[in-house]
């Protein structure tokens, strides 16, 4: 490939308050710092500086952080009730915040909902009853669309439609921890933590319960694995946030695990005839 070197010393050369009217990367008309048909940035002299360089790595050492910091988020999480009572104490500096760790587990399992049974036609086949395929067909015939096309649309939406109705599930939570804790006196926030991380961590196992399944285990034996899981990971959890007697740790844990499993359902109808209605 023939290098330019007119072009490129031209570049070095001119100075930093000159306008460039193209763009160097795909000599598209440049009117902005970024170029609105590639994304390239202007190229400025003061590029090839120390100072820039220096600039460079300081960003590139603060996404090598930010990706530490993603890994111990996670790490912390698997261990039941630390990353909230890390959280609680002011330990916050390398740790994700609570909704970033939602939204991360919530995207870890969209990622992996290909592999693990979570799309429309798994559910359909899932569904003994056959109510989603009528109501599928219904829709699809309703809108003029082929079987496909509802599918693929059907995917693409879930996801966030499931994430905001399990998210409004882990405010109902917090507010279950907050009345049944109530003698604590914590502000509403200290128990939408808990919520948040509790939901985010069942997440990944659902994610794993689904992948399990679709490796040969049945949907019974899934299920049951993921709930001794997250009933273990719950009571854990309370007991090590809330400091209180095994006995009535456990009886609260029931108590949440219910809600859970009813807000479980819940999210779960609300998110399917949500997004078949926005296909």
């Amino acid at each position: 490939m023939r290098v330019d070197a007119g072009r490129a010393g031209a570049i070095v050369g001119r100075s930093a308050s000159t306008a460039m009217a193209q763009c160097l990367n795909c000599s598209a008309a440049l009117t902005d710092e970024y170029c609105a048909k590639c994304g390239q940035r202007r190229i400025h002299s003061q590029d090839l500086s120390a100072r820039h360089f220096v600039h460079e790595l300081t960003d590139e050492l603060a996404n090598l952080r930010a990706k530490f910091k993603l890994l111990r988020s996670l790490h912390g999480l698997v261990a039941p009730g630390f990353l909230t009572t890390e959280y609680l104490a002011g330990r916050r500096q390398a740790l994700l915040t609570p909704i970033k760790v939602y939204l991360l587990c919530a995207a870890i399992f969209f990622v992996s909902a290909p592999f693990a049974g979570f799309r429309l036609a798994a559910m359909i086949a899932d569904d003994t009853s056959g109510d989603l395929a009528r109501m599928v067909s219904a829709r699809a015939a309703g809108r003029a669309l082929d079987g496909p096309l509802v599918a693929a649309r059907f995917d693409g939406r879930v996801q966030s439609v499931y994430t905001i109705t399990l998210g409004a599930g882990a405010i109902l939570i917090a507010l279950l921890l907050q009345t049944m804790f109530r003698k604590k006196r914590w502000p509403y926030g200290a128990h939408l933590v808990f919520a948040l991380h509790y939901t985010a961590f069942m997440y990944l196992v659902t994610a794993a319960a689904g992948a399990s399944h679709t490796l040969g285990a049945s949907t019974e034996v899934a299920v049951v694995a993921a709930l001794a899981v997250i009933a273990t990971y719950l009571a854990v959890a309370l007991k090590r946030v809330y400091l209180e007697p095994n006995g009535l740790i456990l009886l609260k844990a029931a108590a949440v695990l219910m809600l859970t499993m009813i807000v479980n359902n819940i999210a779960s109808t609300v998110a399917i005839r949500l997004t078949l209605a926005l296909v």
